[in-house]
């Protein structure tokens, strides 16, 4: 807003500001507007150092902050030579442990090895060694089956164990392996470095880390351990007839196990070396195989080792300093972050606590502002326990019982009123959409085209039956009448010369309920993935009988073109819930699976088995039951 030249504002004491050529008559001087300043600054600082606001700032930071720090200062001085020597010491007693586990698997793999000299054989023969000594010299057909049921044997006593071999005296060679792997027939088993090695007939011998070469195409390594089988009854000791040897194939899932509770750091590494220094396990697996090379000393590692009693081998761990004693920094960093947000915290608690006392007043003269304007969607928070907060909490349940009054009052009948409208509405619109359905049919009959009248009839009972909101469990005879009208639309669709249903039910099981809708999505996915793809006809039988422990078996095949099992096993990975129940379709299964698992509980639903080209077969189990619960079946809708 401007003003006139004659106006009072051009005289205004801070016109100097926009006019300094009139500074020197009107007599402003800077000097004096500096010493005004001054005496204000002065009057806010004592202000300040008199306000108890300042006051509890400086009281908290001085009580709360100094013992902090002197404690800080102490303790991190005090622990950190302790916590280093901690942490050596940890690591000294994981190694020791992981030495004693790398024993007890090598004495666990040397037992498994001695059991072929317990391992019984069915008939005539006590010991292996001797069944298979007398089948070879008899040149009998059944020393095959004799081998590979020792070996399907030993290749399940462990986990770990990944492949299993026998070689007879005259070179005869037979394995097994867990993954089905392709044997390289060309590859001479075992290789002269290993034959080598079995001179000694009561010794295990054990071969270091190695790739599996003698399959095609498998890059996994693995550690063997072997033994030479004897005929221990022809003559005392082991001095008897050699009758082969037995080789067995351990993954690196064996020392992962044990060293799985070390927490090793990026650049920490361990190894297990044999008698050679050759690194037969490492976490570092390109390094497996090699030999063994220390790192210098000026790279800051700390080296340990633990021997293995018995075995001859060394575990050696090379743990980086700064990753190791990396605890100690980060103590440091918590600290100084602690004595920060304490700081923090003090100034807040400070600034708060002087504004405790006016801040619920006024929160509450606000509320009431609202109130008095007809708003009685307000609360005033409660911050304290103490006559403020029960004044807070006594506003609150006032307004709660106010507005709890209104709305039994009027906004209740408001609500009664449209849910009755609703269910009016509700209950016409599908008699609505019946007589609809009617007059069509009424008028394909007219027309002499009862077929298309026979479908809408059809049609106009499966909208009933499923648009029936009174019900949610029937008997099965409704559900056996429902599938019926539902397969005549798709005979009608598909003409009778594709498609054939047959039911049976035993008669007592009729009456039996069970949820609304439960087998026709069988029924329909049998229709379209099973007979529809195949060519010619295709029938659909459903089978309910009566099962073991209460329950019903409730079946439904088709001799269509099946499923194959990678996409049988995705579908019933579906149903158990680890796959997506929306990839791939089957969502008609997924929810029924699911509908009766929330009903009965995880040991009901579906189950599925599928062959090409034969066709798939889906069983439903439910318990013998005379009702569901209403108020899971409610849940699930």
């Amino acid at each position: 807003m401007s003003l006139g030249k004659g106006s009072k504002a051009e005289e205004h004491p801070l016109d100097f500001r926009l006019r300094p050529d009139k500074m020197r008559y009107r007599g402003y001087f800077p000097s004096k507007e500096k010493g005004a300043r001054r005496a204000m600054n002065m009057a806010t600082l004592t202000g300040i150092r008199k306000s108890i606001f300042a006051k509890f700032t400086f009281s908290f930071i001085v009580v709360g902050l100094v013992p902090l720090l002197l404690v800080s200062y102490f303790s991190l001085n005090t622990f950190s030579a302790y916590i280093e020597r901690n942490l050596v010491n940890n690591y000294e007693q994981m190694l020791l442990f992981s030495g004693k586990n790398i024993h007890d698997m090598h004495t666990k793999y040397n037992g498994i090895t001695k059991l072929m000299y317990s391992y019984g054989v069915d008939g005539k023969f006590s010991q292996l060694g001797q069944a298979i000594a007398s089948q070879k010299a008899e040149r009998s057909f059944q020393l095959t089956q004799t081998i590979d049921d020792f070996l399907r044997t030993m290749l399940y006593t462990d986990r770990h164990l990944q492949n299993v071999f026998f070689v007879t005296v005259d070179g005869t060679l037979q394995h097994l392996s867990k993954q089905n792997k392709s044997f390289d027939v060309s590859f001479a088993f075992p290789q002269q470095s290993w034959r080598d090695q079995l001179h000694d007939r009561g010794a295990l011998a054990f071969f270091p880390t190695h790739t599996e070469d003698y399959y095609l195409r498998s890059g996994e390594q693995v550690m063997t351990f072997a033994r030479n089988l004897t005929d221990v009854l022809g003559s005392p000791g082991l001095n008897g007839r050699l009758v082969g040897t037995f080789f067995m194939d351990v993954n690196m899932g064996a020392f992962d196990e044990i060293f799985q509770q070390l927490m090793l750091g990026p650049r920490d590494s361990i190894y297990v070396l044999d008698p050679q220094g050759t690194i037969i396990y490492s976490n570092q697996r390109n390094l497996i195989g090699q030999p063994y090379q220390a790192p210098a000393r000026d790279e800051g590692f700390i080296q340990m080792e633990q021997g293995v009693e018995e075995v001859g081998w060394t575990v050696r761990g090379d743990f980086y300093k700064k990753e190791m004693f990396g605890r100690i920094d980060q103590i440091l960093g918590t600290l100084f972050l602690i004595i920060g947000l304490c700081l923090v915290s003090l100034v807040l608690v400070a600034v708060l606590f002087s504004n405790r006392l006016s801040g619920p007043i006024r929160s509450i003269t606000r509320q009431m502002s609202k109130i008095e304007s007809g708003n009685f969607n307000t609360q005033v928070t409660v911050q304290s326990a103490d006559e403020l907060g029960l004044l807070a909490r006594g506003f609150n349940k006032m307004v709660v019982r106010l507005q709890s009054y209104i709305d039994e009052v009027y906004v209740a009948q408001i609500k009664q009123k449209q849910a009755e409208l609703h269910a009016l509405k509700s209950q016409i619109r599908p008699h609505y959409l019946y007589n609809t359905l009617e007059v069509i049919r009424m008028s394909a009959v007219a027309n002499d085209d009862h077929e298309v009248g026979d479908m809408i009839l059809s049609l106009s009972h499966q909208l009933k039956y499923v648009l029936d909101y009174g019900q949610e469990t029937v008997p099965l005879s409704e559900e056996k009448m429902n599938i019926e009208q539902y397969f005549k639309l798709m005979e009608y669709r598909y003409g009778e010369h594709r498609l054939a249903m047959e039911f049976r039910f035993e008669s007592e099981l009729l009456s039996v309920p069970i949820p609304k809708l439960s087998i026709q999505p069988l029924v329909e996915n049998a229709i379209y993935h099973g007979i529809m793809p195949k060519t010619g006809k295709g029938t659909v039988r459903i089978t309910a009988e009566k099962g073991t422990e209460g329950c019903i078996y409730i079946t439904v095949d088709d001799d269509g073109v099946g499923m194959s099992s990678d996409a049988l096993e995705l579908l019933r990975a579906k149903l158990r819930g680890d796959q997506p129940g929306d990839a791939g379709g089957s969502i008609g299964l997924k929810n029924v699976h699911d509908r009766f698992i929330a009903l009965y509980g995880p040991q009901y639903g579906l189950q599925i088995n599928s062959s090409q080209p034969i066709g798939t077969s889906v069983r439903l189990v439910i318990p013998f039951v005379k009702e569901v619960s209403s108020r899971a079946e409610s849940d699930i809708g």
